[in-house]
């Protein structure tokens, strides 16, 4: 475990951490892959898997992230670009709860930068529907990410069912309890999925904005810019969906939602 592999099945398009190794129901060693940009798990043979150069991939990585920084950087006002502006009010403050411990620092250096609140909790994403209520009562946040890794599994027919998702059913019932704790969209601004996603049923649950309308899958920082645009935003006015997928490279068939009050008071 731990191996940094790519899948010649898929043309070596992505690489993956090999999070955990388990037997078939034939015996036969079943690698458990997670992505390292972006936020997709999988599972595969080991014929089917290629040894990658550390480094070099670690390379990829810090390009894809900067890419998508560069992206979002661009969608926003030109007064903020500089990312020193002097806040005359208070940002929304972010609960961050993700299901891979590098991504979520990812995230928090992120929005650290961006001048943002925000407090994180690495939690596996079959955890995450225990622990939300909880973390939200101490931290009371404006903004609720919960994220981490997902994907339609590969023997999957129907995928209007949330058991055709390796973690959609985690991100759901996430999303359930903590409508149970701030039932107003506008009080409490909810993200949660990651790759490939049920975003219908992540939506019908409860959630502002989710992944992934269509099935595609999303950058490691996309719930950051998601929240950012959100906390930064006057609560006199809406975020739109089309703004928030506006900042993703993946664009709409990545992230979509309901327009929804940002969380940036002014004093």
């Amino acid at each position: 475990m731990g191996d940094i592999v790519t899948r010649k099945s898929y043309g070596r398009d992505i690489p993956f951490i090999v999070a955990d190794i388990i037997k078939s129901d034939r015996g036969k060693p079943v690698y458990v892959l997670k992505g390292m940009m972006y936020r997709i798990q999988a599972d595969s043979d080991g014929d089917d898997l290629v040894l990658q150069d550390s480094r070099m991939i670690e390379t990829m990585m810090r390009s894809e992230i900067d890419m998508a920084c560069r992206h979002a950087f661009r969608q926003l006002p030109v007064f903020k670009r500089t990312r020193f502006f002097v806040f005359r009010g208070r940002p929304g403050k972010v609960l961050h709860i993700d299901g891979d411990a590098k991504f979520l620092q990812t995230c928090l250096d992120h929005y650290k930068e961006a001048g943002i609140r925000a407090v994180g909790k690495a939690i596996a994403e079959k955890n995450q529907p225990a622990e939300v209520r909880e973390l939200l009562e101490k931290h009371k946040p404006d903004i609720l990410v919960v994220t981490g890794h997902d994907g339609i599994k590969k023997d999957a027919k129907n995928l209007n069912r949330v058991d055709s998702y390796r973690n959609s059913m985690y991100f759901i019932q996430s999303v359930k309890e903590a409508r149970r704790y701030e039932p107003d969209y506008n009080s409490l601004c909810i993200f949660a999925g990651a790759c490939q996603s049920y975003y219908e049923g992540i939506m019908d649950a409860g959630a502002n904005f989710a992944s992934s309308p269509g099935r595609i899958m999303i950058n490691a920082l996309d719930p950051a810019f998601v929240s950012e645009k959100v906390a930064l935003t006057d609560n006199r006015y809406m975020v739109t969906p089309k703004q928030v997928a506006a900042l993703t490279i993946s664009g709409s068939e990545g992230i979509w939602g309901r327009n929804t009050r940002g969380q940036y008071n002014k004093k």
